[in-house]
């Protein structure tokens, strides 16, 4: 009883803004050093979790999430892959997609809304960010160098860079990233430091290294959609035409840019083979389509046979085709529906306060930071374009973290007044 007696009494005296910033803390730890083994994402997973209850415990009522508008895009896709896996054809395959998933990525979003209380929570943010880049950024410049990377000592994969995720998706991982890390250059604004720009130099070139020499397609896709969005529709003032410089840089790409990224190669490109089998396999289950996560067993059960594309790639590579043949017409609708339902939602609070606070010149950044953390959740769309299961774990844990880093940004600049969201 003792015992008992003396834990209700730490847990009496511990505050929720106590665990609040333990778990901001915690979580900038988690995106630090979240490229660089399964360990320091197994602890900052579990970590996470167990101070979200904590908080949630503490006192609910004065959470984003409670004050969140946008709660009915999560109740109705979690509704959707629980109705997806109970049609699924092949149920036990739709189960091992979300066995781990539920905790390993989707409740992120739940975990990283409830970072942001304040400015200075976004700046500790930014700054970890910054800091993920730069170390994987220092790791790829090495392994361009030596020809190994420094954590792994995996080896170049051709002349594609990996970093310490031992794979070129490091771009995609790169690409989301990025527009968080560029952050850094309004936090050395703010704060004044004398040498600023020497180091947001120091903190970006490595970073965008990586980014390049990976030669990740979708990588590119993603980072130059996010950055594109945030000049011309989001940064004031809007005019038609910034759309001359995407079609000016993709028709130079394709043209002077390198062989893996020429016109001709991507016309050539096996993944048309696996789309056009996504469709097929769509027009198969059009309506609640074939399960999710289901396109190897669909494929084969058509008699579809991959030849230019590796027998064993178990998805289309592109989510927006997984969705149609996962879930059908419905299950597309509905993964529209939250995924770019959300971006909206978040863009709606986004764009008006980054044109106040840009025109009004005022000291806060706000809101400009919390369009970067939404230029890196649309990054992670649009590296879905050509890249990657959905339901791959580490690329939907970074696509979720900052979806709710996002909207519990927006959630609590929205619900308070604009001098207590500010240093």
């Amino acid at each position: 009883m003792a015992y008992k007696e003396i834990v209700l009494t730490k847990w009496n005296s511990i505050t929720q803004e106590q665990i609040h910033t333990a778990l901001v803390y915690l979580f900038c730890f988690y995106m630090l050093f979240f490229s660089f083994g399964r360990i320091f994402i197994q602890i900052g997973q579990i970590a996470s979790i167990l101070l979200l209850a904590a908080y949630y415990a503490k006192g609910f009522r004065n959470t984003n999430l409670h004050n969140f508008g946008g709660k009915k895009f999560f109740l109705i896709f979690f509704a959707y892959l629980a109705l997806n896996i109970l049609l699924s054809e092949w149920p036990a395959q739709s189960i091992r997609a979300i066995s781990s998933n539920w905790w390993k990525a989707f409740l992120i979003p739940f975990i990283a809304m409830e970072l942001v209380t304040s400015e200075k929570d976004l700046q500790k943010l930014i700054v970890a960010f910054s800091g993920a880049a730069f170390l994987q950024g220092l790791d790829g410049i090495w392994q361009y160098f030596s020809g190994f990377d420094l954590i792994h000592h995996t080896a170049i994969y051709y002349d594609r860079l990996t970093g310490s995720m031992k794979t070129p998706r490091v771009g995609n991982y790169m690409a989301i990233i990025l527009p968080a890390a560029c952050g850094i250059l309004y936090f050395t604004k703010q704060r004044g430091y004398k040498w600023g720009k020497s180091i947001c130099a120091t903190l970006l070139i490595p970073a965008v290294f990586l980014w390049i020499f990976s030669l990740t397609r979708s990588g590119y896709a993603g980072a130059c959609l996010a950055l594109f969005t945030l000049w011309a529709f989001v940064w004031p003032p809007f005019r038609w035409y910034k759309f001359a410089l995407p079609a000016a840089a993709a028709s130079a790409l394709l043209i002077l840019g390198p062989s893996r990224i020429s016109l001709e190669r991507l016309m050539q490109d096996s993944r048309w083979e696996i789309w056009s089998f996504a469709l097929k396999i769509f027009d198969h289950f059009p309506i609640f389509g074939a399960g999710l996560k289901t396109y190897a067993p669909a494929r084969d059960m058509l008699g579809l046979k991959q030849i230019k594309t590796h027998a064993g790639i178990p998805h289309p590579h592109n989510i927006y085709l997984q969705f149609l043949s996962d879930g059908g017409v419905i299950g597309f609708a509905v993964c529209m529906l939250f995924l770019f339902g959300l971006l909206y939602y978040a863009f709606k609070a986004i764009r008006p306060n980054v044109v106040q606070e840009m025109q009004s010149r005022s000291s806060s950044y706000y809101w400009r930071y919390t369009a970067l953390f939404w230029g890196g959740y649309l990054a992670y769309l649009g590296t879905g374009i050509s890249a990657h299961d959905f339901f791959r774990t580490w690329w939907l844990t970074i696509g979720m973290a900052m979806l709710g880093i996002t909207l519990g940004a927006c959630t609590y600049g929205v619900n308070t007044p604009k001098s207590q969201t500010s240093i």
